[in-house]
């Protein structure tokens, strides 16, 4: 199997994932906080709970240490005990909460997101760049079949989701394709091959728009178009999920640009009002 390299989101520390294990490359950051952050960092989006043994093997960190960290983060509400394992804290998603940027976008979109998953009846949600990677901040509805939108939290794969698209399109800066291609998968046939890669960004950008028809999910097509702030930088993408079978993608890029649009307006109202007299 082949390593690859991946970053953490909190510390900016690189890892190694080697069958979706994440195991720590070169050497470890001697300073408690990057201890800590990779210990944090070592819970993926569907780890409910993780072992110390679990933490200790993808951290790379000594067992002695991690057990010790643990504990202070425990005492500090950032890890909960479950049994013999560990799971993430509700403090640690209070103060992601506070984070000013994030938080205005989130206030301001999350009616409009609404409205549009009921009005599509299918599901969408709303990603914003974070490090190397992209998080989900809100979400909301999903279609009659049951496909649900992303979960707020979680990260989006680059390649091959809408919004990973046009995120690596809109930011080439801080997404080189040097560190997105090595990281390429093929979750199904239809998938992007590297090779496809660059062509791809490039229409989106002439396009100002992202499809992906069945790259993350067989029977599944997803839109997304750029929420942008009044200067016209990219701020985030505005996705929608829905069915292959009896999607219009005209008509879901339209709604789309609409509400992306009332977004921005929110925002700016948003700012009017907490902008200093």
């Amino acid at each position: 199997m082949v390593a690859v390299r991946r970053s953490s989101a909190v510390t900016g520390y690189v890892y190694a994932e080697k069958d979706k294990d994440p195991r720590q490359l070169g050497e470890a950051p001697k300073s408690v906080l990057g201890k800590v952050g990779l210990i944090l960092s070592a819970f993926r989006d569907n780890d409910f709970a993780l072992s110390l043994a679990e933490l200790t093997a993808r951290t790379g960190v000594a067992k002695a240490t991690v057990h010790r960290l643990c504990q202070e983060l425990v005492a500090g509400n950032l890890l909960e005990r479950e049994g013999a394992k560990y799971r993430l804290g509700l403090q640690l998603y209070e103060i992601g909460l506070r984070a000013p940027r994030q938080r205005t976008l989130r206030e301001a979109a999350r009616p409009v997101i609404e409205n549009l998953a009921q009005k599509l009846d299918n599901a969408v949600n709303l990603a914003v760049p974070s490090g190397s990677e992209l998080l989900v901040i809100e979400n909301a509805g999903r279609h009659r079949n049951r496909a649900r939108s992303t979960a707020g939290g979680r990260r989006l794969r680059l390649h091959c989701s809408a919004a990973g698209k046009l995120t690596l399109a809109m930011l080439p800066e801080q997404y080189p394709l040097s560190t997105v291609v090595p990281q390429m998968d093929r979750p199904t046939p239809r998938t992007l091959t590297p090779a496809r890669l660059p062509a791809e960004l490039a229409r989106i950008r002439e396009q100002d728009y992202a499809v992906e028809v069945e790259e993350a999910r067989t029977g599944y097509l997803a839109v997304a178009v750029p929420v942008r702030g009044l200067d016209h930088a990219y701020l985030a993408a505005l996705a929608v999920i829905a069915p292959t079978a009896g999607s219009s993608i005209p008509r879901l890029h339209s709604a789309l640009t609409e509400a992306s649009r009332a977004i921005t307006s929110r925002l700016a109202i948003f700012e009017a009002h907490r902008a200093p007299l």
